[in-house]
């Protein structure tokens, strides 16, 4: 069964969706109505209501985890769902490097391909691949509506502490 839940934000209406196995996918605000006429007749479950409540606190700048919500990653390869469940675990207001990820993985040297398991995150959020940015601190790669301007309004949201555009890093 799939379910649905909006949410609403200062930037738009987001879309929480879920199966069975958990939440499966969430659709990063936009400005338009497009989403409301997308799912207007997908009916929502707890799930998807408690996530798209928890997804509002966070763009209305709470301190939000997402720890505790169960998510389905079936559909991404073994790799990029150990890259991902290894991003998820990037607490609020902090960050990481690719290269830092890369080597938590036990890949170093594989920061193209962390992109390429972020490039296609279906739970932005809730799985912040907003959090990991270039070794020197630079804002790259984000695929999301918005680009590297939501991921820095995110970022933002989140205090993280910036030195122009570029992140401070914690090595």
């Amino acid at each position: 069964m799939n379910y649905v839940s909006l949410f609403e934000t200062s930037l738009g209406v987001g879309v929480v969706q879920a199966g069975d196995g958990g939440v499966c996918r969430v659709y990063l605000p936009t400005g338009d109505d497009s989403y409301r006429r997308e799912f207007s007749a997908v009916p929502p479950s707890e799930l998807t209501q408690r996530t798209a409540e928890t997804l509002k606190r966070y763009f209305k700048g709470e301190r939000q985890t997402f720890n505790d919500i169960p998510v389905d990653l079936s559909v991404v390869t073994p790799f990029r769902r150990r890259i991902l469940e290894l991003i998820r675990s990037i607490p609020f207001g902090e960050v990481r490097s690719y290269g830092q990820i890369a080597g938590l993985a036990g890949a170093p040297g594989a920061a193209r391909a962390i992109g390429g398991a972020m490039a296609c995150n279906p739970l932005p959020v809730i799985i912040p691949c907003h959090r990991v940015v270039a070794g020197d601190g630079r804002l790259t790669g984000f695929s999301a509506p918005g680009g590297i301007t939501c991921k820095e309004y995110l970022l933002r949201l989140e205090d993280v502490e910036f030195k122009g555009q570029r992140i401070f890093l914690k090595k």
